[in-house]
């Protein structure tokens, strides 16, 4: 599995140009940094224990492949906050609910503000929210859906990356 940098994963989310694909990347590389952490919790660097129990696990269609059973044995085992654990769980149920729709909402939508507003590395951010706040409820000379649009895909972005370094090992 490669290991991602943060240029990489900016890449990645700047080049997604509607709300679903940007979740489906971030959804993605979310599960990335979650399979990258989850053998720090098994082993002191056994490699015997890495190659036959650990690596078998976090295999495509492994038992730890599904990033909601993954994230809940972390979280179980004491190794990840509640408001990151909290984080990853939104990210993954607005990507599943996206998925569901037949019309995919935009990153101006109010569906999608309702995320944001429930993300707390969006939210603790005063600087960054209080912005998106402002924009979202300025009147109407003010407010334009694509500076919007690119503000929120901005706070999402960075959202991933304060989430990507909360799960290094």
């Amino acid at each position: 599995m490669t290991t991602l940098t943060e240029d990489d994963v900016l890449e990645q989310l700047d080049a997604q140009n509607d709300l679903l694909s940007f979740m489906t990347t971030a959804n993605n590389i979310l599960l990335q940094g979650i399979k990258r952490f989850l053998p720090s919790l098994f082993v002191n660097n056994d490699e015997e224990i890495v190659e036959y129990a650990v690596k078998p696990l976090l295999a495509q269609s492994g038992p730890l492949d599904d990033i909601e059973v993954a994230l809940r044995l972390i979280y179980a085992l004491g190794k990840m906050d509640k408001w990151l654990y909290a984080d990853i769980t939104h990210f993954s149920q607005f990507y599943q609910y996206l998925n569901e729709q037949e019309t995919i909402p935009g990153f101006a939508d109010d569906i999608t503000w309702d995320f944001i507003s429930n993300v707390n590395c969006i939210t603790r951010n005063a600087t960054l929210y209080g912005a998106l706040k402002s924009m979202k409820f300025a009147d109407f000379a003010a407010w334009s859906e694509v500076r919007f649009s690119a503000m929120v895909k901005t706070a999402m972005t960075l959202a991933v990356t304060a989430i990507l370094k909360e799960l290094t090992p």
